[in-house]
This record gives structure tokens, sequence and C-alpha cells, in this order.
């Protein structure tokens, strides 16, 4: 996914576009993260 449509998608709120953004910033630290939208809010 091209990071201009992920930074896009992720403003759009697209829970997936969230994780890859956050999961990109986590990976040194070995930590995954999953993101789940639930009406208008992200869940964890």
């Amino acid at each position: 996914m091209p990071e201009e449509n992920l930074s896009e998608l992720a403003k759009q709120g697209n829970p997936k576009a969230i994780a890859v953004m956050l999961n990109r910033s986590l990976q040194a630290k070995n930590i995954t993260a999953k993101v789940n939208r639930q009406e208008d809010s992200l869940q964890k």
C-alpha cells in the first residue's frame, strides 16, 4: 500500500491503515497493535 494512500486512509479512520502505521512504529520494540472500529471509536 503506497504511503500517501495509507496516510489518507488512516486520516479517514480506516482501522487497517491505522494498525499498519502503528505497527511500523512499534516493530522495533516487538509490539504488535490490533485495531478494530466499533461505531465511532477505535478499540484495542
